[in-house]
């Protein structure tokens, strides 16, 4: 794969996350392992995640205990020696120069908020640490999400209403799909923020359509980097395996860990064990 040309339809994909999966209570340093239901400490699924080369660690944009827990992967794998960078959903693909200027140290810290304000409606203070830490130690920061307009023509007219100029912008191997089994966690969530079958299948594929893109540019970054282990700031609904994980997986078998945050007890209860590696207990 050859990387394509270097803003993202944000505000009712956000919506809806912010909506469904919005808790509270601070981080703890417990987590149930999925795989034998037994439960371990934060040494111990850092141990396991290093294994991995794209770790996703879900969550609610709004929550800045799900931040905390980002950045607390990101400083434990660093300090195990494991050469990270950290992939993002608040930029779009064709923003990579400017967090590449930011790492580099070329962008005063107003100016770089500006931007992230400009891209990004969660207030700056929920990811400053993260982008500070980044710059601080020369991590790598990767753009991952569709453009603004894209995703929002997409949402509301549907993939077919692209014109050719837009086309060129993603990749050619997105093809919207909506019969992955994320559709079925799409339909549950958009039950509360609207009707009509011709809608839901517009906002189905727009997140189709920002999965496979930021699958197919995490892809492309580890084609480049094949040393560095990504860690990926999403969503919930992007971050669980039937999201970004599963398009992943139909591109190339790329070793992938999941990490979903503390929820409400419903929104726990959309996802099944299944969707994560490990979950963040009380």
């Amino acid at each position: 794969m050859k990387p394509f040309p270097a803003k993202c339809f944000r505000f009712l994909a956000c919506l809806f996350l912010l909506l469904l999966f919005s808790g509270n209570g601070d981080c703890a340093s417990r987590f149930e392992r999925v795989r034998d239901g037994k439960t371990v400490d934060f040494d111990a699924m850092v141990g396991d995640l290093k294994g991995a080369k794209a770790v996703f660690i879900g969550e609610v944009h709004d929550k800045r205990e799900h931040h905390n827990l980002q950045l607390d992967v990101i400083k434990a794998l660093q300090q195990r020696g494991i050469p990270v960078a950290i992939g993002v959903e608040m930029f779009s693909f064709d923003q990579q120069p400017l967090l590449d200027r930011w790492v580099a140290g070329e962008i005063t810290l107003p100016d770089f908020v500006r931007a992230y304000q400009q891209s990004w409606n969660i207030p700056w203070a929920m990811y400053d640490d993260i982008f500070l830490y980044a710059r601080n130690n020369r991590i790598p920061l990767v753009a991952l999400d569709v453009p603004r307009e894209i995703a929002m023509m997409v949402s509301r007219d549907g993939f077919a209403s692209l014109p050719p100029a837009a086309r060129k912008l993603i990749p050619t191997v997105v093809s919207c799909r909506i019969d992955a089994p994320y559709m079925e966690f799409i339909r549950r969530a958009f039950e509360n923020h609207g009707n009509g079958t011709q809608q839901f299948m517009h906002f189905c594929e727009a997140q189709q359509l920002r999965n496979q893109t930021m699958a197919w540019y995490l892809l492309s970054y580890h084609q480049r980097e094949p040393q560095r282990l990504v860690v990926v700031l999403t969503g919930v609904g992007h971050a669980m395996k039937r999201g970004i994980p599963y398009e992943i997986q139909q591109l190339a078998p790329l070793p992938v860990k999941v990490v979903i945050p503390r929820l409400t007890a419903g929104a726990r209860k959309s996802l099944d064990d299944s969707d994560a590696d490990y979950y963040l207990t009380d």
